[in-house]
């Protein structure tokens, strides 16, 4: 493997978080592709004699590559501990090789890429690999790491043919990009059910009723600019219940508030006025917003109590034409579907029962939709995850591939 070793001068570290750090260079002469790969990492400055493998998958820019590391031992330890600023140092690579994630990702045409904290990063080299093919690929990612959904949010192009359902379990709240997330992208708070979870990927698609791409295909910038924020609140309710907005708009609220009594059940004017340019950034129309609040606030007291809120939020969706009307609440409503087939506080109505006709799907013919062109890809080192996706297997007879890190 000594051909494919190659120096990188100047490779630029930063960290993302507490306990992650990502690694960018420019791909050294003869690396080669970068998909659904790895690489052995040697850096220098920590220790001349220790190479740790590593995906590696291409970054934003042009002729660069990324690597994405998690602390959990001394190694990556004192690499955390040296990289308390982005700084740029040197770094060996050899590689890459192919990973033995991509063997069973080549072998079926509908996948199901279910990944836990940094190993999320095989399937981001996936999506980016079949992101232009006939493949559909699916991801569920379960990260407490805020600084590595905050960074992929912000730096991954997500497929458009699939759905990517990222469930946050960390503690402090998500810091959101300011590009606008694609439709088909939803973010949860809690942890999975992954039987209904996968079960509703694959009903949706194999009917059609839910097809990711025909969310994807509400284009927010080419729409008027009322229209638009219609559809930003309209996102913004496919990411949130109207309880996580009221919640997240009583603490603006409160940082707004000049009496000394701190507001529980109550939002103030400016704490809704916060939320929405947050949420619409640059389409906020401050007259309009300040329009609607006076109209929910009956009691006029600039104060909105959790059903005047809801009744805000239905009123920022309204305007326009009929038909124009109907077409929002017509996506709200689809939306909504969707985002209650993956919610994370959602139970299975019965643990013997099939609560999608998942078996009918999969084995009523040899048709395109058959298990056989089904798989299930797990990366990460959660047992319990792994334990819920072997049962998946065996009561619905998915393939499922895991990556051991045993290279």
């Amino acid at each position: 493997c000594l051909f494919k070793c190659h120096l990188v001068e100047s490779a630029h570290f930063q960290r993302l978080g507490d306990s992650s750090c990502l690694i960018e260079f420019e791909n050294p002469a003869g690396f080669g592709k970068q998909n659904s790969a790895y690489v052995y990492l040697m850096l220098p400055w920590i220790s001349k004699t220790q190479f740790h493998a590593f995906t590696v998958f291409p970054a934003q820019k042009p002729n660069h590559s990324s690597i994405c590391i998690h602390k959990c031992g001394d190694w990556t330890g004192e690499l955390m501990k040296q990289i308390s600023i982005p700084a740029h140092k040197p770094a060996f690579v050899v590689g890459p090789f192919l990973s033995p994630f991509s063997s069973p990702a080549m072998d079926s045409e509908f996948l199901v890429a279910v990944a836990s904290g940094i190993g999320v990063t095989p399937a981001i080299s996936l999506i980016k690999q079949y992101s232009c093919t006939s493949r559909r690929l699916n991801l569920v990612w379960i990260c407490r790491d805020a600084g590595l959904v905050e960074h992929f949010l912000e730096n991954v192009e997500f497929s458009s043919d699939g759905y990517s359902l990222i469930y946050y379990t960390g503690k402090r709240s998500i810091i959101l990009p300011e590009k606008k997330l694609p439709s088909n992208v939803f973010l949860f708070n809690g942890r999975p059910n992954l039987e209904r979870t996968i079960s509703g990927i694959i009903h949706s698609i194999v009917s059609g009723e839910g097809l990711p791409e025909e969310l994807s295909k509400k284009v927010v910038t080419n729409t008027p600019v009322d229209m638009r924020a219609k559809l930003l609140v309209e996102k913004a309710l496919s990411l949130y219940t109207v309880d996580q907005l009221f919640d997240y708009t009583l603490k603006a609220s409160n940082f707004y508030n000049e009496s000394q009594e701190p507001l529980t059940n109550e939002i103030n004017y400016q704490g809704v006025l916060s939320t929405m340019r947050h949420l619409l950034a640059n389409d906020c129309n401050v007259d309009s917003i300040t329009k609607i609040f006076e109209q929910v606030d009956v009691d006029g007291n600039c104060r909105l109590d959790r059903v005047e809120f809801e009744d805000f939020v239905h009123l920022m969706l309204e305007g326009n034409s009929n038909e124009e009307i109907q077409t929002v609440k017509r996506g709200l409503a689809k939306m909504s579907t969707v985002r209650d087939l993956f919610e994370s506080n959602k139970q299975m109505k019965s643990a013997s029962k099939d609560e999608f006709g998942i078996k009918q799907h999969l084995h009523s013919g040899d048709g395109k939709f058959s298990a056989k062109n089904w798989s299930m890809l797990y990366c990460g080192g959660s047992a319990p995850v792994l334990s819920q996706l072997k049962d998946y297997k065996n009561k619905f007879g998915i393939n499922l591939s895991v990556e051991k890190f045993d290279w």
